[in-house]
């Protein structure tokens, strides 16, 4: 659980509180990972995008979501689906972390993302 003094990441960390979190996570379990990881020709390539973490031994995507900027407009939905079909489509396993989630357990929530389980929002249908 997030703890009281805990309500953003570091300022010395690049991205977001969930991120971060995810971030303590593979590394406390020394899983190695590329964080903000190019895929497809990043977003300099028509159909590239970014995943916020990719674990190379795994062939495993884990990409963040929250409700305002990836279930709250359809245009973000449209992308995510787009972006997870082609990411599947090279052999690659996308697992969504909901951004409530990791602020109530990301322990329990990252550790099921590496067995491949989806608890997120988009895995019951939301995108």
């Amino acid at each position: 659980m997030v703890t009281e003094q805990l309500q953003q990441a570091p300022p010395e960390f690049p991205g977001t509180l969930p991120e971060y979190l995810v971030y303590v996570e593979l590394t406390r379990m020394k899983i190695e990972f590329e964080y903000q990881s190019s895929q497809l020709g990043g977003r300099q390539e028509r159909g590239g995008s970014v995943a916020d973490f990719y674990i190379p031994s795994l062939g495993l995507i884990l990409n963040i979501q929250s409700l305002y900027w990836h279930y709250g407009r359809p245009e973000a939905r449209q992308f995510d689906r787009l972006q997870r079909e082609q990411l599947e489509a090279q052999g690659l396993t996308v697992v969504y972390l909901d951004e409530e989630d990791l602020l109530k357990n990301a322990r329990y929530f990252v550790s099921e993302a590496l067995n491949g389980i989806d608890h997120s929002l988009a895995s019951q249908g939301v995108l």
